[in-house]
């Protein structure tokens, strides 16, 4: 008997192959293929309910865990072949597909200890009661107590005045510890601490100064928490130019602010020895390195210009256009946009040949030096470039397994991928050049294995894409591996948000970006923010300057450039 030849299952129905005799081979591949379409249909409407919930602004699928464990599956590849090759460990994971990753357990060390417990001014002895006769004194039992004095005080200074011979009146002028305030230091130094370094707002701040007796409006307090601050604002740019000069890489991301009334957004350069904010209204790449070249402000248009506009494949005809400029210095910003709105050079064009500017000048005044580290967000990716590993699983993680192939494979390419970071974690504790082979094999072995789900595949050529970024740390032990200190540090803007609807002027929003630059910066060396704004009001020197603390930190700290003093 001649076999059938085998048609797709679309082309016969059930009733047509009960009147034919097929052989065993051709009914396990219409089988087979018959499971294979059912698995892609799943794929198909569990991809359309994700876009039904999110065009209706419903809640993603819950995640809904099984009453009971599961029972292990033995096998150890993305497509159920035990012959595939295991994690890059030597070990075989664990392919339970209910089961959670074992993700590693990467927390920000927190920086601030519990002062020390102070010791007592004075002692007052108290008496017992109710004590038998007969008994003997045994001495005393010390018992510590702590206490807060909170005092309102009022002074009149005595201006002198005097009337010259022309007529004019010469008056005294009140002590600069008062910044032109009619509050003194110390009260100036508690309103900033409670609303930049405690997120009290301001209605509630106003209501507390009014029940301890202190009479303030409400227009005076926002003038105590935004004018007469130059000098917190002359030392936050120090932050950035003595960090850029200090470091060799930079940790930076951006979260979402209001201004105005209006969505902006906030980016933070940081890394173990500084913090530095700023708020603005875009996030794209010409406002990063704007950010970085926020200390200089001349513009040379140099060769490195021109270089990074060739990289981005900019127009041969600007390009002739911008050649005769080479070598040319504009004193400022604004200078330099003239000079495009006469060239009129407009639009994307006109975008990418301000980076290319910043780019040069960067290079020029010797910030080409830096890596920039963040979540793998293209705007940062200037100079060197590195990526976040925690971020980067996330496609991974992201993929939504239709059935329990899938979902073991899953967990299969997950536990593969953080026992490549195990591995990268031991090399950066004693770097070798055969544990670098040993990672650059796993992940190279990882982004071409081959598996059951076409939303799987993607992730792991996203991977294959971002794989020198990644790996940049095998050249430079230094760098991190997790971006969760710039995270926990922009926290600060995300609670703000919560509590507030965002700053109404530009001064408001200065002095914010300001003071949560110094706060976190004195978090960094585990140093008093009350103390260090009490000092810098009442001017007693006795606080160091945070540009010297970063310089000093450079000599010791991973970040730290030392080889440039």
């Amino acid at each position: 008997m001649q076999p059938l030849t085998f048609h797709p299952p679309t082309c016969k129905s059930p009733a047509f192959l009960e009147h034919q005799q097929l052989q065993p081979e051709d009914l396990l591949r219409f089988i087979t293929q018959q499971q294979e379409q059912i698995i892609q249909l799943k794929e198909q409407i569990e991809l359309l309910e994700a876009e039904i919930r999110r065009l209706k602004k419903l809640p993603a699928k819950p995640d809904i865990k099984p009453n009971t464990k599961p029972p292990d599956d033995d096998t150890g590849s993305p497509d159920g072949d035990p012959s595939a090759p295991e994690g890059n460990d030597g070990a075989s994971p664990d392919t339970s597909s209910k089961q959670k990753v074992k993700k590693p357990n990467e927390k920000t060390r927190k920086q601030r200890k519990q002062p020390r417990k102070p010791s007592a001014e004075k002692s007052i002895p108290i008496a017992a009661t109710d004590v038998p006769e007969g008994s003997i004194r045994n001495g005393t039992t010390p018992f510590h107590v702590q206490e807060l004095t909170i005092q309102t005080s009022s002074i009149e200074y005595l201006l002198e005045q005097w009337v010259t011979p022309d007529g004019q009146t010469i008056t005294a002028k009140p002590p600069a510890s008062l910044h032109g305030h009619h509050y003194g230091p110390m009260l100036q130094a508690y309103v900033l601490h409670q609303y930049h370094g405690c997120s009290v707002t301001q209605p509630e701040l106003l209501d507390w100064l009014w029940d301890i007796g202190i009479s303030i409006s409400s227009g005076e307090l926002s003038q105590l928490l935004t004018k007469g601050h130059e000098q917190f604002h002359a030392e936050k740019d120090e932050l950035l130019t003595t960090g850029i000069r200090c470091s060799s890489y930079i940790q930076t991301d951006d979260t979402g602010t209001r201004h105005k009334g209006k969505n902006g957004y906030c980016t933070i350069i940081n890394n173990e020895s500084f913090a530095w904010f700023e708020s603005t209204d875009s996030k794209s790449r010409e406002n990063f390195v704007s950010l970085l070249h926020r200390p200089w402000s001349t513009y040379t248009f140099t060769d490195d210009a021109l270089i990074y506009l060739e990289k981005l494949d900019y127009p041969k005809k600007w390009l002739r256009v911008l050649n005769p400029y080479r070598g040319v210095t504009f004193l400022s910003h604004e200078a330099w946009e003239e000079c495009m709105k006469d060239l009129r050079l407009t639009g994307r064009r006109r975008q990418q040949a301000s980076e290319a500017m910043i780019y040069g000048s960067l290079i020029q005044h010797g910030a080409g030096h830096l890596t920039t580290f963040s979540d793998g967000a293209r705007q940062f990716d200037v100079f060197k470039h590195s990526q976040c590993w925690i971020h980067a699983e996330r496609g991974l993680a992201k993929v939504h397994p239709v059935n329990d192939q899938q979902a073991m494979a899953q967990k299969w390419l997950r536990t593969w991928f953080w026992a490549i970071y195990d591995d990268l974690k031991d090399f950066k504790t004693e770097p070798t050049e055969k544990k670098a082979i040993k990672v650059r094999q796993g992940f190279q072995a990882l982004i071409q294995t081959q598996t059951c789900s076409g939303l799987l595949q993607d992730a792991l050529s996203g991977l294959a894409v971002i794989k020198e970024e990644l790996l940049l740390v095998l050249d430079d032990p230094s760098l991190p591996l997790h971006n969760n200190l710039s995270e926990s540090q922009i926290r600060e803007y995300v609670k703000r948000r919560k509590i507030s609807s965002g700053t109404r002027s530009d001064l408001g929003r200065q002095c914010r970006d300001t003071f949560a630059s110094l706060k976190k910066t004195c978090r960094l060396y585990g140093l008093s923010f009350w103390d260090y704004l009490k000092s810098r009001l009442m001017g007693d020197g006795l606080f160091p300057r945070l540009s010297n603390l970063i310089e000093e930190a450079s000599r010791h700290l991973p970040c730290g450039a030392a080889s440039s003093f």
